[in-house]
C-alpha cells in the first residue's frame, strides 16, 4: 500500500502537544477528523480535477442507479434538499447528468448519467481507488475490512455481502 505523508518534526511535535480533553474519546470528533484526513487523501489524488467530493459522489451514485429520484438520493446521501438541488443543478450544468421527468408524475424528478457523465466516472474510477488506499494506509487488511463493517453499521447500511 502507498505510505500517507510523514509530519514534518514540528507538525509532529506540535500535534503531540496539543490536547483535545474529553474529544479524543468523542467518537463523533475522532470521525470528523478522519474524513478530513480521508478528503485530504482524495484532494492529494484529485488536485487536477475540477470535481469536488460531493460532486463525484452524486454522479457516481447516479450512474449507478439510472432514472434515481432525486429526492431518495439526496435521502440516502443525507444531502440536504436544497444543496442537493445545487448539485444537481452543478452536474447538469456541465453535461455530466441529465433530468428526467416521467409523463406519468409531472412533480418526479429522475436523474440519469449522460455519456459523458459514465466516461467521467469510468476516467476517475483508479483515482478514487488510490485516494482510498492512500486515506488507508495505515491499515492492514483486516482492520480495513473492519473499519468498512463499523461504518456501514452505524450509518444504518446493512452488511456488505460476503
Amino acid at each position: 500500500m502507498t505510505e500517507a505523508p510523514a509530519l514534518s518534526d514540528e507538525a509532529a511535535e506540535g500535534k503531540a502537544a496539543v490536547s483535545l480533553g474529553g474529544l479524543e474519546h468523542s467518537a463523533g470528533f475522532v470521525m470528523r477528523i478522519a474524513q478530513l484526513t480521508v478528503f485530504d487523501r482524495f484532494f492529494a489524488v484529485f488536485g487536477d480535477s475540477d470535481i469536488r467530493i460531493s460532486e463525484f459522489t452524486v454522479l457516481y451514485a447516479i450512474a449507478e442507479n439510472p432514472g434515481i429520484r432525486q429526492g431518495v438520493l439526496a435521502d440516502v446521501l443525507k444531502i440536504k434538499w436544497p444543496n442537493m438541488t445545487k448539485l444537481v443543478r452543478a452536474l447538469e450544468d456541465r453535461g455530466l447528468i441529465e433530468r428526467q421527468v416521467p409523463p406519468n408524475d409531472r412533480r418526479s424528478v429522475h436523474l440519469a448519467a449522460t455519456a459523458e457523465g459514465r466516461r467521467q466516472i469510468a476516467a476517475s474510477q483508479e483515482k478514487m481507488y488510490r485516494s482510498d488506499r492512500l486515506a488507508l494506509s495505515m491499515l492492514d487488511d483486516e482492520e480495513h475490512a473492519q473499519l468498512l463493517r463499523l461504518s456501514r453499521k452505524i450509518a444504518g447500511w446493512p452488511p456488505e455481502a460476503e
